[in-house]
């Protein structure tokens, strides 16, 4: 059984992590990307307590406040793989319209990245081609403690993995579901990892102007327990806002299988889903362009990465050690609300 508390989130004025920033340099970026194998399975021995909480990640300085939002509590529990047509969420029917079971490295729908994306958050990793791989229907990001000369010329200590979608448009009136699992070399030292399933500047103006969706990040650094979801934006001065709430489980994330869904409605009504539970929603925001701009617009690219280091705190060694550690994905669909 889980049990959460719901915490209203405010606008803070600290240093927030966001991914989207990276959007702004040339071909690379990090936040969410490639990495690779490593199959696990999910510890059950430990009870699911979930505490919703409101953080406040550390990226850009946000000089606004937050607005109120409310929270359910999810629970953690692993997921099968869903047939072509359920009911998902918080109970609606989704008819599906894309997907990827990844039983091969599709190249026509996803581009991998062979870059150092992620230097603006001060993130470690060298993005590598043969970090990304699949196996037995699984997508696997691995980061990898190697050293390794990446593209820009610069020299790094630990390698990862990270995609991009091609030709896929998420637009609102639809949904978008995955299920994951993180596997830290040392579960009770994996501070650094950075997992996250997100999209960013779709609208126009760059970052944060265009935009930024993260339907999951895991920041290990802040606490390997927590699940976080969040959005980006220029509020109405042109600075830097966002709304976010994290979900945290007695279980570290890590333990098992999720499977997060986010529904991106009409009007701006935004709605994250953590196994099948209400996680975060928002129906309002302070945006430069009014309100539901830019979040009623088509995004054009879903970005998967595992991270390391950067702006939520050191990696540890042991997170990734001399076996590695994996981010891996089962599916990843989108519905039509």
């Amino acid at each position: 059984a889980a049990t959460t508390a719901g915490q209203a989130t405010t606008p803070s004025s600290s240093p927030a992590t966001t991914r989207a920033q990276q959007t702004t340099q040339a071909t690379t970026a990090t936040t969410r990307p490639q990495q690779t194998t490593r199959a696990t399975t999910a510890s059950t021995t430990r009870p699911t307590t979930a505490t919703t909480q409101a953080t406040t990640p550390t990226t850009r300085p946000t000089t606004t406040a937050r607005p109120t939002t409310t929270t359910t509590r999810p629970t953690t529990t692993t997921t099968a793989r869903p047939t072509t047509t359920t009911t998902v969420g918080g109970g609606n029917p989704g008819r599906e319209i894309w997907r990827d079971d990844f039983n091969s490295l599709d190249t026509s729908r996803w581009r991998v990245e062979h870059s150092s994306y992620g230097d603006s958050n001060n993130e470690l990793q060298c993005y590598r081609p043969e970090n990304v791989s699949v196996q037995g229907g699984r997508l696997i990001l691995r980061a990898v403690t190697e050293r390794y000369t990446c593209p820009n010329g610069s020299t790094r200590n630990v390698t990862s993995g990270m995609i991009r979608s091609r030709g896929v448009t998420f637009s609102p009136g639809q949904a978008i579901e995955f299920r994951v699992k993180l596997t830290p070399a040392d579960p009770d030292d994996q501070g650094g990892l950075w997992p996250a399933v997100w999209a960013s500047a779709w609208g126009d103006g760059g970052w944060p102007r265009g935009g930024e969706l993260d339907w999951l990040e895991v920041m290990t650094a802040e606490n390997p327990r927590r699940a976080m979801f969040s959005m980006h934006y220029a509020d109405s001065s042109g600075s830097h806002e966002l709304q976010n709430r994290g979900v945290i489980g007695q279980d570290y994330f890590s333990d098992s299988w999720h499977t997060v869904r986010f529904d991106y409605g009409y009007n701006g009504v935004l709605v994250w889903y953590l196994d099948g539970r209400e996680a975060f929603r928002v129906e309002a925001a302070d945006t430069i362009q009014g309100y539901p701009t830019p979040f009623d617009q088509s995004i054009g690219q879903i970005k998967i990465n595992l991270a390391l280091g950067g702006r939520p705190g050191p990696l540890s060694p042991n997170a990734v050690g001399t076996a590695g550690a994996t981010f891996e994905m089962d599916f990843i669909r989108i519905l039509q609300l």
